[in-house]
């Protein structure tokens, strides 16, 4: 592939349109999301509010920048949803010119591709906000492009990769919705009992020893599960003791169970520890289901129950006491019916993790058609 060098400053002009801004209008900002992810609007503000910040037109058509996060990708192009929004000093706006240059390669270019190390070279400083995009500098740089007409062939093949990634974005977001929809329809309609129906309090308190490394577990909220913390040594908690966690009972957080931090223990995580923050209990056998329990403890009209169970001042001081989750009324029809619908919702949880790794797999594919795109590959 032929590739001609440029400046910057040769192939995009920095356009300034200054915005007066009067005390009784109403204007819209925008902002500029990190590694490629678009543009976005913010609440409109009056020009009251503004006051004496200095603002400025943005155009469809612009190359985007945000002199502050450049360096970590914050690129966009300009839509038609952008005409008449307004941009802050810190957003360079760019006409590229198209006789040498397509703004879609370029946008490409410069958040995933070779300019991105352009932009850091023009952006000097530690970290953070000290890498501030030098414009000078920046227009200063050289870049290698092939003819206008590739650039306009390898950008078509991105946005039509981009529509379908889009098409199958809203179906996964589409799917888990009627999911969520099917579990309320599957779990609204039953009796209701309290969770101390199904539920025991036992904890396996371990006293901490100092010499010994501790495997530990935290809690996700909305039912997400737990994960694995890293392992520490005794002498380096501020717990005495620790509850050590075993398969199959349920357990919760109590600073975030108002948020739905709920699990059922599984497999990979017996033996792991908790704080005492972490109440766990036994499943009764004879009145409750394991995987029924396990699909509860994710579902969401049991932690919209839970949202006034809290005790406490302020949101992260909250605490949902052991009577307050056992009193909470949960569908708890007989054991057969809870292992006929636990049947249904484990399938369709294993279609919704089908569809996470299918959308982590397109995540990939995305990078690898950066990297052909501006190998000569694509």
């Amino acid at each position: 592939m032929k590739l001609t060098e440029y400046r910057v400053g040769e192939i995009m002009t920095l356009v300034r349109r200054p915005v007066d801004v009067s005390p009784d209008g109403l204007y819209h900002e925008i902002g500029i999301r990190s590694f490629g992810n678009g543009v976005f609007h913010k609440p409109p503000v009056s020009g009251e509010e503004l006051g004496a910040k200095r603002v400025f037109y943005i155009q469809p058509g612009d190359l985007l920048f945000s002199n502050v996060f450049a360096w970590e990708g914050a690129v966009a192009l300009a839509a038609e949803t952008e005409a008449g929004k307004i941009g802050s000093h810190r957003f360079m706006t760019y006409r590229v010119d198209t006789e040498k240059a397509d703004p879609r390669y370029l946008l490409r270019y410069f958040y995933g591709g070779p300019g991105l190390l352009t932009i850091r070279e023009a952006s000097p400083g530690s970290a953070g906000r000290n890498r501030t995009l030098g414009i000078s500098n920046f227009e200063r740089q050289l870049l290698r492009l092939p003819t206008v007409n590739e650039q306009r062939r390898i950008s078509d093949k991105f946005d039509a990769t981009a529509s379908l990634l889009a098409q199958f974005k809203t179906l996964r977001t589409r799917s888990s919705r009627i999911a969520q929809q099917y579990m309320d329809a599957l779990l609204q309609p039953l009796d209701r009992a309290p969770l101390s129906a199904a539920l025991q309090a036992n904890s396996d308190f371990v006293e901490v020893n100092p010499e010994v490394t501790y495997s530990t577990a935290g809690m996700f909220n909305r039912g997400r599960g737990l994960f694995h913390r890293p392992a520490i040594m005794g002498r380096d908690t501020k717990y005495p003791r620790y509850n050590r966690l075993h398969v199959g009972q349920f357990v919760y957080s109590k600073l975030f169970g108002w948020e739905g931090s709920l699990a059922v223990v599984p497999p990979e995580f017996e033996g792991v520890h908790v704080s005492h923050e972490f109440p766990t209990f036994d499943i009764d056998r004879s009145a409750a289901d394991v995987e029924y329990m396990s699909h509860l403890a994710r579902w969401t009209g049991l932690h919209d129950a839970l949202k006034d169970k809290g005790t406490g001042m302020g949101s992260r001081r909250q605490r949902v006491n052991v009577d307050r989750l056992l009193a909470t009324e949960v569908p708890l029809p007989k054991l057969s019916e809870q292992r006929r619908i636990a049947r249904q919702l484990t399938m369709v949880r294993r279609t919704a993790e089908l569809g996470e790794e299918q959308t982590a797999h397109i995540a990939s594919l995305q990078e690898a058609l950066l990297e052909a795109a501006f190998t000569g590959r694509l």
